[in-house]
């Protein structure tokens, strides 16, 4: 019997890591159709002229241009279609990033702190994806300007929007994680540790929906305060913080243009979740918000001014996260 089980046990693990591939095959083929349809407005916006910026002067505005920027280099990335590479590598000119630093430098208020966060995580893709340092001058000065707004400044782990310091924070940690700062990653869990871990329920509606921003506070708050905890302190935080009974659904009208972004910026701090925690309520969060962003084509592809020099980055974003946080729980 026992000779006869061990053929039998090899064709089920066999036949197990066949369906897993080709499980794993379909997803990474999904993956690349929708990164695929979110950049062709992202590579739109970039390359346009919108502003006097010297190097982010497309996608209306430069923060928008920032991460527009990153979304092209991660698209290569994570697709390995270099289509974009050109348009990247003739904007991150050596004399352009120089007058960007030091505009940066003589008005440290500007991009303070959204922008200067999103050039954290363009300098690491830039990085990661194309073996280039030519961004490293410009990060370190915008690092260093969040360091010190934020020793000035304790952050608000309730603030939204364009002074979210969720955001700021991750990214700066990120930043911190990749360059081996223990300055920096030490500053960042210092924070969190004082500021972001009162156990109470997030106050999910009232700080997303009532207040109709693109920027999403409770998931992105989690996926900070993962970051710094160690696994079981952080799962029993999670429990009260975004307990199992709590519903959060995607938002199906969006009231206000900023709002239309939250359902992608949601559905990257549930993957974050996912990866951290291996909870199934997460991945699924993460599905319902992608997929309801990734339908309206209509917003993410539609009215530049408005919608479409921002939303399809949000997207890209998510989507990245999701390749690169892989369930990582036991």
């Amino acid at each position: 019997m026992l000779r006869r089980a061990r053929p039998l046990a090899m064709l089920a693990v066999a036949a197990f890591f066949l369906v897993a591939n080709r499980t794993s095959a379909a997803a990474d083929a999904d993956l690349r159709a929708k990164a695929d349809a979110l950049v062709a407005p992202i590579a739109a916006c970039v390359a346009r002229a919108d502003t006097d910026h010297p190097v982010f002067r497309g996608c209306y505005d430069w923060h928008s241009s920032v991460h527009g920027v990153w979304a092209l280099a991660a698209h290569a990335r994570i697709t390995g279609d270099r289509r974009h590479e050109a348009l990247v590598f003739g904007l991150l000119s050596a004399d352009g990033l120089a007058r960007e630093l030091a505009d940066l430098q003589a008005r440290p208020d500007f991009e303070m702190p959204y922008g200067r966060a999103w050039l954290l995580r363009l300098a690491i893709e830039f990085k990661r994806t194309f073996s280039d340092k030519r961004l490293e001058a410009i990060a370190g000065e915008a690092a260093q300007s969040l360091v010190a707004h934020y020793t000035l400044a304790p952050p608000d782990p309730s603030s939204s929007a364009y002074d979210s310091a969720t955001w700021a924070l991750i990214n700066l940690r990120d930043y911190g994680v990749f360059k081996g700062d223990r300055a920096i990653t030490g500053f960042v869990d210092g924070l969190v540790r004082k500021h972001f871990l009162e156990r109470r329920a997030c106050p999910l509606m009232k700080a997303e929906v009532e207040t109709r921003e693109f920027m999403a506070v409770c998931s992105n708050w989690a996926w900070l305060v993962g970051r710094v905890l160690p696994r079981d302190a952080f799962a029993a935080w999670l429990q009260d913080f975004l307990p199992a009974s709590l519903v959060i659904a995607p938002i199906r009208e969006p009231k206000t243009v900023h709002q239309a972004g939250l359902n992608f910026s949601r559905a990257w701090g549930f993957w974050g979740l996912y990866a951290q925690t291996g909870e199934a309520r997460f991945k699924e969060a993460f599905q319902d918000h992608f997929e309801e962003g990734f339908a309206r084509r209509d917003i993410w592809a539609g009215d530049y001014d408005r919608y479409s020099h921002w939303i399809a980055q949000f997207g890209m974003m998510a989507l990245v996260v999701s390749h690169d946080e892989r369930h990582v729980a036991p």
